[in-house]
């Protein structure tokens, strides 16, 4: 089973770090504010704005963010977040929400599925208040699943629905990008919903499995557990493989574009595992950006290899793999990251935190 190395001691910059400018490579154009060496670029290139509640998600809807807060309000950014109006989509805490084409499909505590778009929120589906929507996903076709307690509904674009009932809550939900088979993560392992059969493949691995992701190829699926460990299984086989070693809860996951990566939290620095080959398995993982406070986010850039690395004291950094160059983006806070996204032509970061400041950076001042 791969393991993390032990880590090397003390905090800060290390290796071939380097603070401030701009990471080798990216076009520069005029900027309104050239950033001086050291400072982070989201004070010349990014705003931010306090919600007033927990940032839960952040979502790239064309565009546009969308940021979920854990008092039920909903921000469409797409003017910037100065001028976002906040719309009451839940009564309580959005507790998931995810990309539905042109809208933004949310669970919330008070046991409804919401989809809002710029017209406004439409009710998917009313449950029993006293019942969560945990987890929600959404895939390219129309196809969209949410969970209820040990209940997974999907619903497809002609408004036909199904149920699959699982052998204990359900930990994480996600498309398959190209089969669109439904992966879903639960205690004691995950399981593989083929919706177009109607057939299920269970993996097993005991423990409590939370998130789970696809592999870009679908060659694999991982889970983040809550024992401080990752999880992952070849989809073909079943071959399973444990990554190990995690001082803390590696809560979120990230492949890079070409799958070759995978990207978690949970250590004092971003680890990336390298799936190349037969996967992970008897390889040692590389450690990125270590500090004196967790990564509790990371996302790679969509299009090339930078990964998005947000800590426990609310400090954002952009770091190359290759030669493990790091960019300051948001100085450290008051709250750790709590949401880290992406836009798909990448040129805008989007991030949140637990004390409720949503933030966002145009990248495409420098090209």
């Amino acid at each position: 089973m791969p393991r993390m190395p032990e880590p090397p001691g003390g905090g800060g910059m290390r290796g071939g770090a380097k603070k401030g400018g701009v990471l080798p490579g990216l076009p520069q154009g005029k900027l309104k504010l050239e950033p001086k060496a050291g400072d982070p670029v989201a004070e010349a290139l990014g705003e931010e704005r306090d919600l007033g509640a927990p940032v839960t998600a952040a979502v790239a809807v064309g565009g546009a963010f969308w940021f979920a807060a854990g008092d039920g309000q909903l921000w469409n950014a797409a003017d910037g977040l100065a001028a976002a109006v906040p719309a009451i989509v839940h009564r309580g805490a959005i507790l998931s929400a995810v990309a539905k084409g042109s809208a933004v499909l949310s669970g919330g505590d008070d046991g409804r599925v919401i989809a809002t778009d710029a017209s406004g929120p439409k009710e998917v589906f009313v449950g029993p208040p006293s019942r969560w929507i945990d987890h929600v996903a959404a895939h390219a076709n129309g196809t969209c699943a949410w969970s209820c307690g040990k209940v997974v509904t999907v619903r497809q674009d002609n408004g036909e629905t199904r149920d699959l009932t699982l052998p204990s809550s359900v930990g994480g939900l996600a498309f398959g990008p190209k089969s669109g088979r439904l992966a879903i993560a639960h205690y004691g392992g995950a399981t593989l919903w083929d919706l177009a059969a109607d057939t299920t493949q269970v993996f097993t691995w005991k423990g409590s499995h939370l998130e789970i992701l696809w592999s870009p190829d679908e060659k694999y699926i991982v889970t983040a557990m809550q024992e401080g460990s990752v999880h992952g299984w070849r989809t073909s086989d079943g071959a399973d493989f444990a990554m190990r070693g995690y001082p803390g809860k590696p809560r979120s996951l990230s492949f890079s574009r070409d799958g070759l990566w995978l990207a978690t939290s949970g250590a004092f620095e971003a680890v990336l595992w390298p799936f190349v080959g037969k996967g992970p398995m008897g390889k040692a993982p590389m450690q990125l950006a270590r500090r004196t406070h967790m990564a509790t986010a990371v996302a790679f850039h969509p299009l090339n290899a930078y990964v998005a690395v947000g800590y426990q004291d609310g400090l954002l950094l952009l770091v190359r793999p290759e030669d493990r160059r790091e960019l300051m983006v948001r100085r450290a806070g008051k709250a750790p990251l709590s949401v880290i996204t992406w836009a798909t032509d990448g040129k805008r970061l989007a991030y949140g935190t637990e004390d409720g400041i949503a933030g966002a950076v145009d990248f495409s001042a420098i090209g």
